[in-house]
């Protein structure tokens, strides 16, 4: 027991005095750089134990006994917080009342983001959810709740709930379920469970036998009378000396809270530079190095030398560039058949194309086949990232280990052919894998001139967008954020308008609006399909409030084997099947929290697959997207081999006893 309370203190030291590298601050101003708010607004988020005024209101006006260091925090924090953020940003409109949960809390977050706008939001709820749910829907729901303040630009810190009286040891584990959430957001952590434990091991219970002559909120221990709340007793009220941060709760409460506030404002005033590093993970697919060019090779280490090689180099020839950043002030133009355009190192964070935020289109490739895009990354560019002028008759392009970041409309996108020459010129036998899409924040006005209120609301953005698209096929990447203004982002990956025989596999999608979008329900009258005989398989897809797979107008398409994960799904659409889908096949795939919807009366056939409630454990780590079985629960049962999915997610042959998912237990 010791040692694990020494481990629960240090955690809450490494947090709330994050050093210059470390993963809290980093966090903190990496969120902080998207926020377009007001400074110096402190939202307070909780139940009882927070709209109660003996919460941080009294640090404004009393501060006895304060220890070294104290007076210079609050210091910090008086010059910088906004004066109603003491008092007066209490009560339900603010985010704070007696008797509520979790759940009371995801049901109007969105409201209080939007009125209030914090810069900052401390987060402490859970007192009441110990009588109502179990610590893994306990931490989904505060996971949810974290990473919609995140999502708004809104600076999380956590705070893990007090012991409680009668529920000592479920107390524990949601103050654990709260550590969890806070190390996989990488956010700030108030650890009051584990101090308050520190201060007094053994009799910070207010409700024991020996302290039966106190009352209410008197009682010199650290909860009160009732054993839920902290104390408050009036000799030790503002009292900040050991003897004070033992014997009030309150007290005990708010100096946490002060500290751990005023080290989130040094970090948002750092001057030091703001290093983003790609979210990438250990267990994301990797790319296999390219081999050596064969033909005529142009090395470039500037965008002047880059735009010459692009425009003198022959069929079949490189263009390769060195290690560096290449600030775009108009598009690439890629217009020669077999020609590659690839980073030298092999490294694609090392060559970064920078279209500084202005740029509307980052490469545009036209009238050409055979070309080559690799081993770079491509940012910051307000419309289209990689341009595909279908309309110009481009085949066979490959899109390989590329970072698209911050593509304000589309990453890839494939534009409409007129029907004159549509067979011809349409993109066809194009491939796109081990590239990383994502974007640092929800789309917002300022991203995008053209996605207004009178047009799109800011939701015009979407990862790979491609029309009449014919035998492509989409693997292996990862797609993370990608995010509209309200929610309502395009997919992850859109396919539409007559595309054919393409198969989209193997693909990871965290926290994207939309998953994977077979069609939508916009189609003009000589459109006959969206999609046909596509394949979508394989794929683990978490947390896509829109739609995690929809099928829209498609026939003879299959979606087979995939895992799609939302134990918070607001519109529960799993896989969302609408209109017309005559032979689809939806089989041997896994929904976790989202269901099944059929809005479409079309003959299509349903088998093997398997909805389940997100209450049950069974994943590596899904905080991550990372949707690989850890156990199979009991009573799911094996379902039958499929021939279009013979592998799993990661290339394994599937055994004779073959579950529903992308993963197979056992072959990873």
């Amino acid at each position: 027991m010791k040692a694990l309370l020494s481990s629960l203190v240090l955690l809450t030291v490494v947090l709330l005095n994050p050093s210059r590298d470390s993963e809290p601050l980093q966090k903190t101003r990496e969120v902080n750089a998207a926020f377009a708010g007001q400074k110096g607004t402190f939202a307070q988020f909780g139940d009882s134990i927070t709209v109660t005024q003996a919460f941080w209101t009294p640090l404004k006006y009393s501060r006895r006994n304060p220890p070294p260091g104290f007076e210079e925090a609050f210091k910090r924090v008086d010059a910088y917080l906004r004066l109603e953020c003491w008092r007066d940003w209490k009560g339900p409109e603010f985010g704070s009342e007696g008797g509520k949960t979790v759940a009371w809390a995801l049901e109007n977050i969105d409201a209080w983001l939007k009125k209030l706008n914090p810069e900052v939001a401390l987060i402490m709820f859970g007192s009441n959810d110990l009588t109502s749910v179990g610590v893994d829907e306990y931490q989904t729901q505060l996971r949810e709740l974290a990473y919609r303040c995140l999502r708004n630009g809104t600076v999380v810190i956590l705070t893990t709930i007090p012991p409680r009286h009668g529920f000592e040891a479920k107390a524990a584990q949601f103050a654990d379920a709260a550590r969890k959430v806070s190390q996989q957001l990488k956010v700030p952590l108030i650890d009051f469970h584990a101090e308050i434990l520190k201060r007094r091991p053994d009799d910070w219970d207010g409700a024991l036998e020996k302290f039966s002559a106190f009352q209410d909120y008197e009682v010199p221990t650290l909860l009160a009378r009732d054993g839920v709340h902290p104390s408050f007793p009036k000799q030790f009220q503002d009292d900040y000396s050991d003897e004070g941060l033992r014997s009030s709760g309150y007290t005990l409460r708010n100096y946490l809270t002060l500290l751990a506030y005023s080290d989130v404002i040094r970090a948002l005033q750092e001057n030091g530079p703001l290093v983003r590093r790609n979210p990438v993970e250990a267990w994301h697919p990797k790319a296999p190095r390219l081999a050596s060019p064969a033909g005529e090779v142009i090395r470039v280490k500037s965008v002047t030398e880059l735009e010459d090689a692009l425009s003198r180099v022959r069929p079949g020839g490189t263009v390769m560039l060195a290690d560096g950043s290449y600030p775009l002030s108009r598009p690439l133009e890629v217009r020669t058949d077999r020609v590659a355009l690839r980073g030298e190192s092999g490294i694609r964070e090392n060559v970064v194309l920078d279209g500084g935020g202005p740029l509307g289109e980052g490469i545009r490739v036209t009238a050409c086949s055979g070309v080559t895009i690799a081993d770079l990354t491509l940012q910051n560019v307000r419309w289209n990232g990689i341009k595909i002028n279908s309309d110009s008759g481009v085949q066979k392009l490959r899109i390989y280990n590329c970072v698209l970041h911050n593509i304000w409309q589309r990453a890839v996108k494939g534009v409409k052919v007129s029907r004159e020459g549509r067979e011809r010129l349409r993109p066809r036998d194009c491939v796109v894998e081990y590239c990383l899409f994502y974007n640092d924040h929800p789309k917002q006005f300022s991203d995008d001139a053209s996605d207004t209120p009178q047009t799109f609301n800011g939701d015009y953005i979407g990862g790979i967008d491609v029309m009449y698209a014919s035998g492509w096929v989409i693997r292996d990447n990862v797609f993370i954020g990608i995010q509209g203004r309200t929610r309502q982002a395009r997919g992850a990956v859109f396919l539409w308008h007559e595309t054919e025989d393409c198969i989209v596999e193997r693909n990871v999608i965290v926290d994207c609006d939309s998953g994977i979008c077979l069609g939508n329900s916009s189609k003009d009258v000589e459109t006959p399909v969206h999609a046909s005989r596509c394949i979508v398989r394989n794929n683990m897809i978490t947390r896509a409030p829109e739609n995690g797979i929809i099928a829209d107008y498609t026939k003879d398409c299959k979606v087979l084997h995939n895992t799609v994960y939302d134990p918070a799904s607001r519109l529960q659409r799993g896989i969302r099947i609408v209109h017309e889908n005559d032979g689809l096949v939806v089989a041997n795939n896994l929904f976790v929290g989202p269901r099944i919807l059929k809005e479409s009366e079309s003959h299509f056939e349903l088998t093997g697959n398997v909805e389940r409630n997100g209450d049950i454990p069974m994943f590596v780590n899904p905080d991550s997207g990372n949707l690989r079985l850890g156990v199979i629960p009991g009573g799911w049962g094996p379902v039958a081999r499929l021939s279009e999915a013979m592998e799993d997610i990661d290339r394994r042959k599937r055994g004779g006893r073959t579950y529903s998912g992308a993963h197979e237990l056992g072959r990873n």
